[in-house]
């Protein structure tokens, strides 16, 4: 289900704003149903639900459903980005949490299922930081896995696609610049940001250890960091703070 989403998103992006879907008009005129609003703090502070990514988003205009969260339209997911909550309710029977980031939304209220928010979506076992031994030339990340001419150099700590190890191929996440121990890299002056990588199964043996549980993998020039530590809690540090990681 996880297999390389998390880590090939942070090669296209870092931490875009919600920009919850587009509005997809619906015939149907369902309502938010007429059910019992549970705040989840007395005060109606908003509570942190956790970093979210591709779940699917419900989203109503003054009470109108004008988006369904459908799991198969792309349309409906979320970006990736911290949400918050200041309570739940269920909707057709389901349990679903408000998500009120209103100033990313194109709705006025806007729901995503209270079931994304569990261990099931919370599983960032595919992903291990290693630190690497020896400098080596890593391959690109396409279909190829042809040459480069970049190095990764003695000391740099990358995050390794666990269930990509096989047919002699390993995907990585690599640093972000030299500054991280990436050389070779054309800095066009974008947001520097992971690059999807791979090796070879005897570069990865010969070449790298499983990093410290508190060694850093940076993901990008924000500071945004992994670590095997995080990684087992199913979280990462953003903007300085821990958050889990909810994904589909």
């Amino acid at each position: 289900m996880f297999k390389n989403k998390f880590i090939k998103f942070l090669t296209t992006a870092a931490f875009a704003v919600v920009g919850i879907g587009t509005v997809n008009t619906i015939s149907n005129t369902s309502t938010v149903q007429a059910s019992t609003f549970h705040y989840l703090r007395r005060d109606h502070k908003l509570v942190t639900l956790g970093l979210g990514q591709n779940l699917p988003v419900r989203e109503y205009d003054h009470g109108k459903l004008i988006q369904k969260d459908d799991p198969s339209d792309e349309d409906t997911y979320c970006d990736f980005h911290v949400l918050k909550t200041r309570g739940w309710k269920y909707i057709n029977g389901q349990k679903y949490y408000n998500v009120p980031n209103q100033k990313y939304l194109n709705a006025t209220s806007a729901y995503i299922a209270a079931k994304y928010f569990t261990k099931v979506y919370n599983d960032l076992s595919y992903a291990q930081v290693y630190t690497v031994t020896k400098a080596f030339s890593p391959l690109n990340g396409d279909m190829q896995a042809s040459k480069t001419n970049l190095t990764l150099t003695k000391g740099a700590n990358i995050e390794i696609d666990m269930y990509s190890k096989d047919d002699d191929i390993v995907s990585m996440s690599s640093p972000i610049s030299s500054e991280y121990g990436l050389k070779g890299v054309v800095n066009d002056g974008g947001h520097n940001m992971s690059m999807w990588l791979k090796m070879t199964q005897l570069q990865f043996r010969n070449n790298c250890r499983k990093a410290a549980p508190n060694a850093k993998f940076v993901m990008n020039n924000a500071g945004d960091y992994e670590t095997n530590a995080s990684l087992a809690r199913g979280g990462i540090y953003h903007k300085g703070h821990f958050y889990k990681v909810y994904t589909r």
